[in-house]
C-alpha cells in the first residue's frame, strides 16, 4: 500500500558548481585598481624667456602702441619744425607790418614837413600871424613825429638818412625864426625871397631824404614779406613732407606687425583645425616669444598633449570595459544557465514532495481505519472469553500490522529526513545565489564607477566629448537597471532563505514528531507482544486485556493526529518547493535581464571605442 519515493531516480544534479566555475573564469577588477600602467603625462613647454626686448617679446597691444610712440615722435618733430617756421614767419609779419608803420609814418613826416614848409614860405611872402601859428602846430605835430621814430630805424642808411632829416628840420627851424620871421619884421623883399627860396630847397632835400628813407623801408618790407612767404611754404613743404614720412612709415610698421600677427595667429588656428577635425599628430612646435600668440600657442598645445593623453586614457578604459563586458555577458549566461538548472530541480523537488504528501495523506487513512478497528476491538472486548481464539488471531493480524506499520514509520521516519536534507540543501543553493547576487551587484557598481569615470573624462573634453558623455549616461542607466534587478532578485532570494527555513523547521518538528510516532508504534508492538503472550491467560485476566485496549485506543488517536500533522507539514513543504521554484525562475528570467544589459553594455563599449579610434594620435 506504501511506497517509497525514492529521490535518487531523479537524476537531479546540482548547478551550483559550474555558476562557480562560471564567476571563476570572470576576472572582476579590484575598486581602485587600474589594470593598465598610467600613461605618462606629456607637459607642453613654456616658451623661453629671453632677456633682451624684442618685437617678439612685446604684447600685441604694445607692437601696435610702439607704431603709434613713432608717430607721435614723427608728429612731434614735424610740430616743432613747422612751429620754428611759423615763428619765424611771424617774425617776418612782424617786421613787414612795423615797416609799413615806419613808411606811413616817415610819409606823414614828409608831409608834415612839406606843409609846414608852405607855411613858413607863405608866412614870409605874406606875413600875418595865421601862417605863424601853422607853421607852429606843425612843428609841434613833427616834433612828436619825430619822437615816435627815434630808435626805429635800425639799419645804418636808415639812420643816416633820418639823421640829415632831423638836421634839415632844425636848419628849417633855424632858418625861419633867425630869418624869415627877423626878414618879415623888417620888411625887407630882397630877404624874404631870398630865406623863401633857401626854405623851399631845404624843404626839397629833405622830401627827398624822406623819400630815399621810405623807399628803403619799403625795400626791407619788401624782404620781410618775401622772407615771411619763404618761411610759410618752408613750414607747409616739412608739414606735407613730415605727414607723407608719417604715413609711410606708420604704414610699413603697421604692414610689418600685421603680417608677423597674421603669420604666427595663422599657425595657431590651423593647429586649431586640426585639433577640432581629430588631428592630434601635430609635432611640437614653439613661437619664439612671450606675447598673447605666444600664450595662445602654448595653450593649444597644452590642450592637444591633454586630450592626447585623455583619448589614450579612454581608449584604455574603453577596451577594459569591452573586455569586462564581454566577461560579465559570459557570466551572466553561465549564471543563468544554472539558474534554470535550478528551477528544474526545483520542480523535480516540488514533484517529489507532492508525491511524498500524497503517501502522508494514505498513511493519515490508514491510521484512521486502524484507530476504528481498535475502536470496535475496545467495543467487542466483552466477548473477547467467549472468542479467545479469534481475538488471538486477530492479535497475530493485528501484530502483523504493527510490525508493518512500524515499517512505514520507519519509511516515514527516511522520507522526512531526506526532506529535511534536501531542504538544507536548497538553503545552502539560495544561499550560494545570494553570494553570486553580490557578485552581479559587485560588478554593477563597479560598471557605475567605470560609467562616472567615463562622464568625468567626457566633461573634461568638453564639445568634443558629448557624444561619449551621452554613451556614459546610457552605461551609468544600464548599471543602475543592472543594480535595482539585483536588488529584486536578493529580495527574493532572501524570501526564498526565509520560506525555506521555515520549511526546514517544520520538517525538523515533524521528524521529531514522527520519532516519537515510531516510539509509539514500536511500544505498541511491545504490548501487542505483551497481549500474544498473554492471550492465554486472557479469560481469568480480562480486565487487563480491556485496559490495555483502552491505552491502545489512546495511543492510535495520538498516532493518527502525528501522521495528519505529516501529512500537512508535507503539503506545506510541497507548497514551499514550488514557490521556490518561481523564484528561481523569476532569478532566471531577472538574470537574462542581466544578460541582456551586459550585451548592451558591450555594444556601447565597441561605440565608444569607434569613437575615440576618429582621433589621430
Amino acid at each position: 500500500m506504501f511506497k517509497r519515493f525514492n529521490f535518487s531516480k531523479l537524476n537531479i544534479s546540482s548547478p551550483i558548481p559550474s555558476i562557480k566555475k562560471a564567476f571563476k573564469k570572470l576576472k572582476l577588477p579590484k575598486r581602485h585598481h587600474k589594470t593598465t600602467k598610467p600613461e605618462k603625462v606629456i607637459k607642453a613647454k613654456r616658451p623661453k624667456k629671453y632677456g633682451k626686448i624684442g618685437i617678439h617679446n612685446l604684447r600685441i597691444g604694445w607692437k601696435y602702441g610702439f607704431v603709434l610712440i613713432i608717430i607721435f615722435i614723427l608728429l612731434v618733430v614735424t610740430t616743432g619744425l613747422v612751429s620754428f617756421s611759423i615763428n619765424d614767419a611771424q617774425k617776418d609779419l612782424d617786421v613787414v607790418l612795423e615797416e609799413a608803420d615806419l613808411s606811413v609814418l616817415t610819409i606823414e613826416l614828409s608831409d608834415l614837413i612839406n606843409s609846414k614848409g608852405l607855411s613858413a614860405m607863405a608866412y614870409a611872402q605874406y606875413g600875418g600871424t595865421s601862417y605863424f601859428d601853422a607853421f607852429e602846430a606843425k612843428n609841434v605835430e613833427i616834433n612828436e613825429l619825430i619822437s615816435d621814430l627815434n630808435e626805429k630805424f635800425s639799419g645804418e642808411k636808415h639812420q643816416s638818412l633820418y639823421n640829415e632829416v632831423l638836421r634839415i628840420n632844425d636848419e628849417l627851424n633855424t632858418l625861419f625864426y633867425d630869418e624869415i620871421v627877423d626878414a618879415v619884421g623888417s620888411d625887407i623883399e630882397v630877404m624874404r625871397l631870398y630865406s623863401s627860396n633857401r626854405y623851399n630847397n631845404l624843404t626839397t632835400t629833405a622830401g627827398l631824404y624822406l623819400e630815399s628813407l621810405r623807399d628803403l623801408v619799403t625795400e626791407d618790407r619788401n624782404l620781410a614779406a618775401e622772407h615771411a612767404e619763404g618761411s610759410q611754404n618752408y613750414a607747409l613743404q616739412i608739414l606735407i613732407a613730415s605727414m607723407v614720412v608719417s604715413i609711410i612709415i606708420a604704414f610699413i610698421l603697421v604692414i610689418f606687425i600685421s603680417r608677423h600677427v597674421t603669420q604666427h595667429l595663422n599657425r595657431v588656428v590651423l593647429m586649431s583645425e586640426k585639433i577640432a577635425s581629430g588631428d592630434l599628430t601635430e609635432t611640437d612646435h614653439h613661437y619664439r616669444g612671450r606675447d598673447e600668440i605666444a600664450q595662445l600657442s602654448t595653450s593649444m598645445e597644452k590642450m592637444r598633449l591633454q586630450l592626447t593623453n585623455m583619448i589614450d586614457s579612454i581608449k584604455q578604459t574603453s577596451l577594459l570595459v569591452s573586455s569586462q563586458s564581454e566577461q560579465l555577458n559570459q557570466s551572466a549566461d553561465d549564471v543563468k544557465s544554472g539558474t534554470q538548472q535550478i528551477a528544474a530541480t526545483m520542480e523535480e523537488l516540488a514533484s517529489g514532495t507532492e508525491t511524498q504528501a500524497n503517501f502522508a495523506g494514505d498513511l493519515a487513512e490508514t491510521m484512521t481505519i486502524f484507530a476504528e478497528k481498535i475502536k470496535s476491538i475496545n467495543a467487542s472486548s466483552e466477548s473477547i472469553n467467549e472468542s479467545s481464539n479469534d481475538v488471538l488471531k486477530e492479535t497475530e493480524l493485528g501484530n502483523e500490522y504493527m510490525n508493518k506499520s512500524i515499517n512505514q514509520m520507519d519509511n516515514i521516519d527516511q522520507i522526512v529526513k531526506d526532506a529535511v536534507e534536501k531542504v538544507a540543501g536548497l538553503d545552502k543553493q539560495t544561499q550560494e545565489i545570494s553570494k553570486l547576487v553580490g557578485v552581479v551587484k559587485e560588478i554593477a557598481d563597479q560598471t557605475n564607477l567605470l560609467a562616472l569615470n567615463a562622464a568625468i573624462e567626457a566633461a573634461r573634453a568638453g564639445e568634443h566629448g558629448r557624444g561619449f558623455a551621452v554613451v556614459a549616461d546610457e552605461v551609468r542607466k544600464l548599471a543602475e537597471q543592472v543594480a535595482n534587478s539585483v536588488v529584486s532578485i536578493a529580495k527574493i532570494v532572501n524570501e526564498i532563505q526565509t520560506e525555506s527555513r521555515n520549511v526546514t523547521d517544520a520538517l525538523e518538528k515533524g521528524y521529531d514528531e514522527v520519532e516519537q510516532g515510531t516510539k509509539d508504534i514500536e511500544e505498541t508492538g511491545v504490548r501487542f507482544k505483551a497481549i500474544e503472550d498473554a492471550i492465554a491467560v486472557m479469560t481469568s485476566n480480562v480486565q487487563t486485556v480491556i485496559s490495555g485496549l483502552v491505552e491502545l485506543n489512546n495511543d492510535s488517536a495520538k498516532v493518527n493526529e502525528a501522521v495528519q500533522e505529516i501529512a500537512s507539514i508535507s503539503e506545506e513543504s510541497a507548497a514551499g518547493v514550488e514557490e521556490t521554484s518561481a523564484s528561481a525562475e523569476e532569478a532566471s528570467s531577472a538574470m537574462e535581464g542581466v544578460s541582456n544589459g551586459a550585451s548592451t553594455l558591450l555594444e556601447s563599449a565597441r561605440e565608444l571605442n569607434e569613437l575615440v579610434q576618429q582621433f589621430k594620435m
